[in-house]
Parts: C-alpha cells; sequence; structure tokens
C-alpha cells in the first residue's frame, strides 16, 4: 500500500515518540509511507529521530503557537496533500490531527482516523482555566466530530473510546491499543541501574510529558508520608508550566530533595532509567481524557519488569484489571506503594504482560484495517 500519515505532532523532534512513529516505522518496511510532517518550534532544541518513512515538509509558515501554526498553514497543507495523493499515487490517508484532519478530507481518497485521545479536552488543557481554552474545546470539539463522521473507518486505543464514538454516530470503529518496543525497552539490573543514575533507597517514578491532566500533586503530597522514598520524574515539558507547579509543591513541602527531574530521555536510553523505578507511575486527573484512554507509559514499565501504580481509570481497569496496581486517593497512594515496595511481584510476569502489546503484533492489526479501507476504494 501507499499511505500517507497525518501525524499529531513534529514526526522526528517531539521528545515522546507517538503511536503512529512505532507502527508506521515498522509498517514502512513493507509498504510506502509518506508522512506530512510539522516542524513546530516548541521543539527546535530537541534532536530528531530516525525514520524510515518519507518525510513532506509541508508548512508554509513557522508561528510560534501550537493552534496558530495548524491555523496558517492550512491551505498550504491542503495543497501538500493533495499533490502528494496526485503524484504518489495514496490508496489511503491515516489522520490523527484536527485541523489537518479536516483539509484531509478533500483530497479524494479514503481516510482512516486515529482518535487516541479526547481531543477536545486535551486541545483545552494546554489553555487552563481561560476563556480561551472554552474556545478551543468546541472549535476542537466541532472539527473534531466532523473529522470523525467523514472518515471511512476509525481506529481508537480502548473499548471505552470505541463506546464513546458510537454515540456520536460513528459505526466503523477498531480498537488497537497502544503498546510497547519490547525490543528497545528491557530489564536492567536495579541496582546497576540506580548506581548509574546516582540513586539509592527506594525509587517511584513518572514517565512522560508534564503536562496538566497528569496527577503528580497527589504523588508529591505523599512523600512525607513515605520518608525513605525518591520521585524520579523523566519527561520534558512542553507546553506549559506544570513541571514548575510540581517544582514549586515539592518546595513548600520541603521534599524537594527527593524529587528529582531527569528531563528529556531519548526512547533507546529509557531502559536504564525505568529499571532504577522500583515503581512505575500512571498518575491521572479526573478527566474524560484520562477515563478513555490508555497511555504507552504502562507498557513501557511492564516491558522493563517493574509493577505499575495507577490512579484508576475505566478504560485501564477494563485492560488490565489484576496485572497492574490501583488506587483513588492519597490514603489509598500511600498504602499501595507501601504494599507494592514490599512485594513488587514477579518481573518476568510483568515482562509477559508487555509483550502482549508489543507494537509489531499492532502494527499488523493496524495494516489490516488500512488494507480493508484502500481496497473498498478500488
Amino acid at each position: 500500500m501507499k499511505i500517507l500519515v497525518i501525524p499529531t505532532t513534529d514526526w522526528l523532534r517531539h521528545p515522546v515518540p507517538n503511536r503512529l512513529n512505532f507502527i508506521f516505522d515498522i509498517l514502512a518496511e513493507e509498504h510506502s509511507i509518506f508522512v506530512l510532517n510539522f516542524h513546530l518550534k516548541q521543539f527546535d532544541g530537541f534532536p530528531a529521530r530516525t525514520t524510515r518513512c518519507t518525510l513532506v515538509d509541508g508548512d508554509a509558515f513557522s508561528p510560534a503557537g501550537l493552534s496558530s501554526h495548524y491555523l496558517l498553514n492550512g491551505p498550504a497543507h491542503l495543497m501538500k496533500i493533495r499533490e502528494i495523493v496526485k503524484r504518489e499515487k495514496i490508496d489511503v490517508i491515516l489522520s490523527s490531527n484536527i485541523f489537518p484532519s479536516l483539509v484531509a478530507n478533500f483530497a479524494g481518497v479514503p481516510v482512516v482516523f486515529d482518535y487516541l485521545d479526547h481531543l477536545e479536552e486535551s486541545a483545552a488543557i494546554y489553555y487552563p482555566d481561560s476563556f480561551f481554552g472554552t474556545v478551543v474545546r468546541t472549535g476542537v470539539a466541532v472539527l473534531s466530530h466532523f473529522n470523525l463522521r467523514q472518515a471511512r473507518a476509525v481506529i481508537t486505543v480502548t473499548e471505552v473510546f470505541k463506546q464513546y464514538l458510537q454515540t456520536l454516530g460513528v459505526k466503523d470503529v477498531t480498537v488497537i491499543p497502544n503498546g510497547v518496543d519490547t525490543t528497545l525497552l528491557h530489564p536492567v539490573p536495579k541496582e546497576v541501574a540506580k548506581q548509574n543514575l546516582g540513586f539509592s533507597g527506594p525509587v517511584i517514578g513518572y514517565l512522560g510529558s508534564l503536562e496538566y491532566w497528569i496527577d503528580l500533586e497527589t504523588v508529591v503530597k505523599a512523600l512525607p508520608s513515605l520518608p525513605e522514598v525518591t520521585l524520579m520524574v523523566v519527561g520534558p515539558g512542553l507546553f506549559t508550566d506544570y513541571g514548575e507547579t510540581i517544582q514549586h509543591l515539592a518546595a513548600d513541602l520541603g521534599v524537594s530533595e527527593r524529587v528529582q527531574f531527569m528531563g528529556a530521555v531519548p526512547y533507546a536510553e529509557l531502559s536504564g532509567y525505568l529499571s532504577a523505578m522500583d515503581i512505575g507511575l500512571n498518575p491521572r486527573k479526573p478527566m474524560k481524557m484520562n477515563e478513555y484512554t490508555v497511555g504507552g507509559k504502562v507498557f513501557n514499565y511492564l516491558s522493563c519488569g517493574i509493577p505499575v501504580l495507577s490512579s484508576r481509570t475505566e478504560a485501564l481497569e477494563q485492560l488490565l484489571p489484576t496485572e497492574i496496581s490501583y488506587y483513588d486517593d492519597q490514603p489509598g497512594f500511600i498504602m499501595a506503594v507501601q504494599s507494592l515496595l514490599e512485594d513488587p511481584g514477579d518481573a518476568q510476569q510483568h515482562r509477559a504482560v508487555a509483550e502482549r502489546f508489543d507494537w509489531h503484533t499492532l502494527a499488523a492489526a493496524y495494516a489490516d484495517v488500512l488494507r480493508r479501507v484502500a481496497e473498498k476504494n478500488k
């Protein structure tokens, strides 16, 4: 197949690889994959990853704002999409963005939409407690609902998301969860990993972007009750000041020395960081976007053989009801941490769960959906 991918963000320089990066780099071994690449100023300082896909630069402007980038470049993106579709004889478009997906509907080939997040809520979270955030949420809801109805098929990450999409009138929905590259993320001896990073004693860790849908507040507030525990935070702050908010909270509680921010780490080097953790955390605020989706960090932790502790969410409990641990509030978090430090479970069993969600298996399922849609159009 010849596939045009319209991703959620900068394909090469976003510090946290997206599920589409993994899936289409795998599919590029057998198919011709073209990616409409967005050059977002926020990521100018990050190194570029390698890719097997062919990148197509469609931007005409490079404004600083995220929303303004896509709005100003809309006409240029439409022209580039139609040019690539015609020149390369594209069979199907896979899109996961908001405004670029709108213009992709007019390219003349079928579109499959990857709905991996509750877009209206996740877009507005970058503008917390503001009138502009309300405007963004309303606009994104209108655009995303239109894109979902126009798509020939929709791929989403959980059964809960599928049920939500069906309430919007979307009929052809396939669930393909997030996953992990188990060949890249693997256990490293814990004491070696801790020594390499300068840690000693119990370490609980968070991997991921620092944004306001994350609930590190509960984690930091629990640290005074966990006096031997250090919190390791692996990941960058991208669009908001949430990381600074957590730093200020740690200072106010007198636990700054036990909260270590490691910054962005290349995916291929994560094993050494995750293996230094005694517990991997998935702390989420009670929001629809968190209730509906399951991110990849859970599988990253498991792939390195460490137990996972997550705030309780509907989608994650459906997917992994007994394979990981859950908490409901701060006292529950403290008790769960103490319990897992005493009995972390079997590392090989954690790893076996991750292997059920390897990207190579998920990529094959992804290709089946794209092939079905492409063949229907012939």
